[in-house]
């Protein structure tokens, strides 16, 4: 039997991993006092503060839980075990001192529901209350999968909302009793579920199980334990959709009730699929007519590099609402609380400005008109190059893919596909507003970079015909010119770099070398001006585009950009040999 391999980390050893990550919080943050033989951080404090102090931490590996809330208005310290592990007691013990000594209101430390925390954190509790300490703890917990349980839900994200009440309590100078209560309160209002993607691995070991690709665990924990039921994936708004469900139906949620939503990243979950999570959260509960107040979102209590998030919801009684947002507002300081002004809600909704760029539009006709033969001819061209960039979607996404991203042809084809809907129903007499219609096509159906390439060349074409005085081998010339000339200008590429322009460079020069001799003899070896030069950029060594940011024994064939320039080329070029 094979054993599974073992998850790489940029780490410098399993074994120093956890002290090395809190010399890297104080590192980022000196402001913050590292006390290395505790693994405690806590706020750089001189005199007493007369006030109470709010201690959490737990096990590492949930980063920036708990460390990363140290800060004003927040934790005062954080206490730090191994990688899923709780901290000894005597660290704990530790910190409470370390914290009572400059914050004589007392400690009011936040435990999360899980057995190794709570005979820990518990322990040292009391034999810091031998010692004259003044503390209380305060076990939190909100997690709807494991909430039948005989001690209640695990803690979840919801223990980083707790340190944002209590700090923002203390930081006003509430007693800690009041604050104790007030936490202690608040826990009935919370829930939270979640689901994983894929599981994280403790540093030096392999994944801790697995799931198949088309599934995901449903009620994760934050420890790297799997779910409470496996599910086919589905997409973001199904998802949240299931999630939400249960912890609505769990706190019992219905119109008119107001909330305060968490999605916590659980490591490894992009920030795009966070903000589509984001969105669907907020639009689940409004249609439910269930108010938002504030959303907040990231890495807050992780596991790992697992991919997956959680939901958080704490519903707002009417007669705690105001008092509960004006702490989460409160002002803080830390490293890794999201809350801002940003997170409060506002009236209005989001649109766009429809006439603002109404003006941009060319509309009147300039430069040369065609006839009703030449009209064909461009039709007929712009149609096989159209056509030809749709049949070439494979072999451009192939030869993008050793160096690029494997979309050239992806790309390329809904240009193609933009086109072919053009013709259908525009005019072509106006070559230069064909050429500059075709540059709004490349920015709005094309997108990214090939779309903004392609636009500006086109719209540097489109400006040069609209100065010509006449449908001519020269007004083409100098358009050509323009356009390969705005590519350079804005994209940096020159000819040699190993991209499109050197398949139109190589075409452009033989292209004005034959322009005063015979027009077929001119556009045929144009054609094969325009293959060589793709073919060239298999042995140049790209230094523009994305190929040039890879290594170059990824860029062992012709350059995707440089091919599908030549298929265009080539397809109107040889329709018009046929045709004229």
């Amino acid at each position: 039997m094979t054993s599974k391999p073992i998850t790489k980390k940029i780490i410098n050893s399993p074994e120093t991993c956890v002290d090395d990550n809190l010399r890297g919080v104080v590192a980022a943050c000196p402001a913050l006092q590292l006390h290395p033989k505790h693994r405690v951080i806590t706020v750089r404090q001189k005199t007493d503060t007369g006030r109470v102090a709010i201690l959490g931490g737990g096990g590492s590996g949930h980063e920036p839980f708990a460390s990363g809330f140290v800060g004003a208005g927040l934790l005062d310290g954080a206490v730090a075990g191994g990688v899923f592990a709780s901290p000894p007691t005597g660290h704990v013990l530790y910190a409470i001192a370390q914290l009572y000594k400059y914050n004589s209101g007392g400690v009011l430390v936040i435990i999360g529901n899980y057995t190794g925390d709570r005979l820990n954190f518990g322990k040292a509790i009391e034999k810091a209350k031998i010692l004259g300490i003044k503390v209380e703890g305060l076990i939190v917990g909100e997690d709807v999968a494991s909430s039948k349980n005989k001690t209640g839900g695990r803690s979840m994200v919801g223990e980083v909302i707790f340190y944002k009440l209590c700090g923002a309590m203390a930081a006003k100078g509430y007693d800690l009793e009041t604050i104790r209560n007030t936490a202690a309160e608040s826990n009935k209002y919370m829930a939270t579920l979640g689901v994983c993607l894929s599981a994280c691995s403790l540093p030096g070991q392999p994944p801790l199980f697995e799931i198949a690709q088309d599934e995901m665990e449903l009620g994760a924990g934050v420890h790297g334990e799997a779910g409470i039921a496996k599910f086919k994936m589905g997409t973001a708004k199904e998802v949240v959709a299931m999630i939400l469900d249960k912890i609505t139906s769990h706190m019992k949620l219905g119109a008119g009730d107001r909330v305060v939503a968490t999605t916590d990243n659980l490591g490894g979950t992009s920030f795009l699929e966070m903000n589509i999570i984001n969105a669907e959260t907020k639009d689940y509960l409004e249609n439910k007519q269930i108010t938002v107040e504030r959303i907040y979102s990231g890495h807050l209590k992780t596991s790992l590099e697992m991919h997956g998030f959680q939901i958080f919801l704490m519903q707002l009684p009417k007669e705690k609402e105001d008092f509960w947002l004006e702490l989460l507002d409160a002002p803080s300081v830390s490293a890794a609380w999201t809350g801002s002004t940003l997170s409060a809600r506002v009236e209005g909704g989001h649109g766009d400005d429809d006439t603002l760029l109404k003006t941009a539009a060319r509309k009147t006709a300039s430069g040369p008109s065609l006839s009703k033969e030449e009209q064909d001819l461009l039709r007929g061209g712009l149609s096989a190059a159209a056509e030809n960039l749709i049949q070439n979607e494979a072999l451009l996404n192939k030869l993008d893919s050793g160096c690029g991203d494997g979309d050239c042809g992806i790309t390329i084809k809904k240009f193609g596909l933009a086109i072919q809907s053009y013709l259908k129903t525009a005019s072509v007499e106006y070559p230069s507003n064909v050429l500059w219609d075709l540059s709004e096509i490349a920015e709005t159906d094309m997108g990214g970079t090939s779309g903004g390439i392609y636009s500006l060349g086109l719209s540097a074409a489109s400006q040069a015909l609209a100065s010509a005085q006449s449908n001519n081998v020269s007004s083409w010339l100098s358009a050509w010119e323009s356009a390969m000339q705005s590519i350079s200008k804005y994209g940096g590429a020159e000819p040699g770099d190993r991209t499109m322009l050197d398949a139109l460079h190589t075409a452009a020069e033989v292209y004005k070398q034959n322009i005063k001799g015979d027009l077929m003899e001119l556009l045929n070896k144009t054609v094969t001006a325009a293959d060589e030069g793709a073919k060239a950029t298999a042995n140049m060594v790209a230094r523009a585009g994305r190929a040039s940011y890879v290594a170059s024994g990824y860029a062992q064939d012709e350059d995707a950009g440089a091919r599908a320039a030549a298929v265009w080329l080539q397809a109107i070029l040889k329709y018009i040999i046929r045709n004229k």
